[in-house]
């Protein structure tokens, strides 16, 4: 399994443009602030600055703001051995469509994953981000 899959979740979901796993990544005060802030917006409750920050599904912060382990998607993946479910030849299987319609974005990055190769779409996606 590559080292980079903490980038992206097993389901295509884009970790690296994600404020929450940024956060960490950045070490600064004023930004887990204003995620905190966001996030306390998007889900309806009090977020304090010290519940903000994930590592991504692969990492070892895991709650209710955070990539969880209950995830399915991420428990088929880590059950056969793949960073993502572009490695399954499956996809797309009933597991990843009770959570994803297809045509979503996380489908289209698997898609594209499929296409590219994990650590060229990674670097795509990095070279995106950038200013």
């Amino acid at each position: 399994m590559t080292m980079r899959r903490a980038e992206v979740g097993p389901c295509g979901n884009i970790c690296g443009g994600c404020p929450d796993f940024r956060v960490l990544k950045k070490g600064d005060d004023a930004f887990r602030r204003q995620v905190a802030a966001n996030l306390t917006q998007e889900v309806g409750r009090p977020v304090s600055p010290e519940e903000v920050g994930c590592e991504g599904c692969w990492g070892g912060i895991h709650n209710a703001l955070a990539a969880s382990l209950e995830c399915r998607i991420r428990q088929c993946a880590d059950g056969k051995g793949f960073a993502t479910c572009a490695e399954c030849g499956d996809f797309p299987c009933v597991v990843y469509l009770k959570q994803f319609q297809e045509g979503s974005r996380c489908e289209r990055n698997i898609r594209a994953i499929q296409a590219a190769g994990l650590d060229q779409w990674i670097d795509r996606q990095v070279k995106e981000r950038e200013p």
